[in-house]
């Protein structure tokens, strides 16, 4: 994804003051990496998020390329009894040694953001098995071989990669991240996971192993755009982050602060900033953007509220609410009693 940047203005001189670049000594990263494996509210669902986010982004970096099965969605086992452990396996080209040790093994380094075909783009969400435990395991499918390394915090806090064992193999290319799960977290796993997928599409809905067929279950809409950029769904209050509107951007959903959107600094209409305002405080209300249209925190957890994020917000629950009222009339002109109009009336009023 392509991290917009704040423009900074020109600062201007009048005197050719000595200067120097602000960096981060060698022996002060276990500190700074420190920070960025803990800066997660819920490492659960941190977890299960970004692992399965680079799982997709793995997928589609060899859309076009011929060495992978790229039909194949990729696999997430959840943890059981006799095997606690949560494990997302891709079906990407997977990493040579070379790029395990040099490109995996830095903190910020990513190659995804040139592109708003990805969905990470921070470098750091590889490392969020970190903030649950302090070590996990990558295996690596690469030009026929099966490699599997250690990833964990040392006694000084340092993050370290070691070789465990090489060995030929015949498997499809990709990456498995493997995460243990401790016995009274199994059941969250589960749940945080059925929540996250919900509204994934099928092409992108991952093949659970394991569980049952229906294990994700889509949520019923009450109340949809033709185009289902955005909906009401059924269930409110459901799931983690439910107090507040969603938005729903390269398939993950991140709630909304309506405290942090000034409203009516970017909408004149006192109505149409009311009913923007309710919107953002509709539990069961979720809108689509494209990758790259808002920006985000670095632990991907929430938006960051900057003017272009509030701005592009309200631009988009500024057509939502004319697009209801339309829906609204186009129900009530359509009906044919009193009834048939109350309850169409209804329909509206109980979305919101």
């Amino acid at each position: 994804m392509i991290i917009t940047q704040n423009k900074s203005k020109e600062v201007i001189s009048s005197h050719d003051f000595e200067q120097v670049n602000c960096t981060i000594d060698a022996e002060d990263m276990r500190y700074v990496a420190s920070l960025l494996r803990n800066n997660y509210s819920n490492p659960i669902l941190a977890v299960v998020r970004e692992i399965s986010a680079n799982a997709l982004d793995a997928n589609a970096e060899i859309e076009n390329k011929v060495i992978s099965d790229v039909s194949r969605p990729i696999e997430i086992k959840l943890p059981t009894s006799m095997n606690p452990t949560f494990a997302v396996r891709d079906f990407g080209g997977g990493l040579s040694q070379e790029d395990v040790f040099g490109l995996y093994s830095k903190y910020g380094k990513s190659t995804k953001r040139t592109s708003n075909n990805y969905i990470g783009a921070f470098g750091i969400g590889k490392f969020a098995p970190l903030s649950y435990g302090d070590n996990f395991t990558c295996v690596s499918f690469h030009n026929g071989t099966k490699t599997s390394y250690n990833v964990f915090v040392d006694e000084n806090d340092d993050t370290k990669i070691t070789k465990l064992f090489e060995e030929p193999s015949a498997e499809p290319t990709g990456l498995s991240i493997e995460v243990a799960v401790a016995e009274d977290d199994r059941n969250e796993f589960r749940d945080v996971a059925q929540n996250f997928f919900r509204f994934f599409s099928d092409a992108d809905m991952p093949k659970f192993l394991g569980v049952e067929d229906d294990f994700v279950k889509t949520p019923q809409k009450v109340l949809s755009s033709k185009t289902d950029k955005w909906f009401f769904v059924e269930d409110h209050n459901h799931g983690y982050n439910h107090y507040y509107a969603h938005i729903l951007m390269g398939r993950v959903a991140y709630p909304i602060d309506p405290n942090s959107i000034n409203v009516s600094n970017f909408v004149s209409n006192a109505d149409a900033c009311k009913i923007i305002q309710q919107l953002l405080r509709q539990s069961n209300f979720y809108f689509r953007v494209p990758l790259g249209s808002v920006r985000l925190h670095h632990s991907r957890e929430s938006l960051e509220y900057n003017k272009a994020t509030q701005k592009e917000i309200c631009a988009i629950l500024y057509k939502v609410s004319k697009d209801i009222q339309t829906i609204a009339k186009e129900k009530l002109a359509d009906s044919e009693d009193l009834y048939e109009a109350k309850r169409n009336y209804a329909q509206v009023i109980n979305a919101l």
